[in-house]
């Protein structure tokens, strides 16, 4: 009897690291999913538009961001050689350059999305697009990912605060029960 309330108890805990674990990597993966949503639609439509010799001007703003501190989106528009020509933001006063296998990629399948991390402290969620028009051959939209990985922090918290609950609850149970178990055998 003691032991099969023993392993009722590991599987009650175990069905709660679970379900935390669930929680953590949904919520997780909808947080940073979401954080592509904007830089999809514009990386997409100024490679449509440069596809189709159409200008893009209006979509790249004049004034640019330093992208190490701003949660603004950017664009960056690239040769064929993967060399930046255009940018609405600087890292370090520099126009942002991706690392050459992102565009090896890129070719190969028209479009990718990853985390960009130029540098410790700068992550990015950016998507780059294959173009090949004219002189343009990338289209990369980028944006901050900081407050991302603040919400994940916090909801770090948030579930592990939930499983210690969910255990301590079920630490209660296991100590009330064998209590009970040991005066109904004496």
């Amino acid at each position: 009897m003691k032991n099969s309330n023993l392993f009722s108890h590991l599987v009650t805990s175990a069905v709660v690291t679970i379900l935390c674990g669930v929680i953590y990597v949904t919520v997780q993966q909808s947080h940073r999913a979401g954080a592509n949503d904007p830089q999809l639609q514009l990386a997409r439509d100024i490679s449509n538009k440069l596809k189709s010799n159409q200008p893009v001007n209006h979509l790249m703003m004049p004034d640019t961001v330093e992208i190490s501190k701003s949660l603004a989106v950017f664009t960056v528009l690239y040769g064929n050689n993967g060399e930046p020509i255009q940018s609405t933001g600087l890292l370090d006063g520099q126009l942002p350059k991706i690392p050459r296998g992102v565009f090896e990629y890129t070719k190969k399948h028209g479009e990718d999305v990853l985390t960009w991390q130029p540098r410790h402290g700068v992550r990015m969620a950016t998507v780059v697009e294959s173009v090949q028009s004219n002189n343009i051959g990338f289209v990369a939209v980028g944006r901050s990912l900081s407050e991302v990985e603040k919400r994940v922090s916090g909801l770090i918290t948030m579930v592990l605060l939930g499983w210690l609950a969910g255990m301590g609850c079920i630490l209660v149970h296991f100590i009330v029960t064998r209590i009970r178990l040991s005066s109904k055998s004496t």
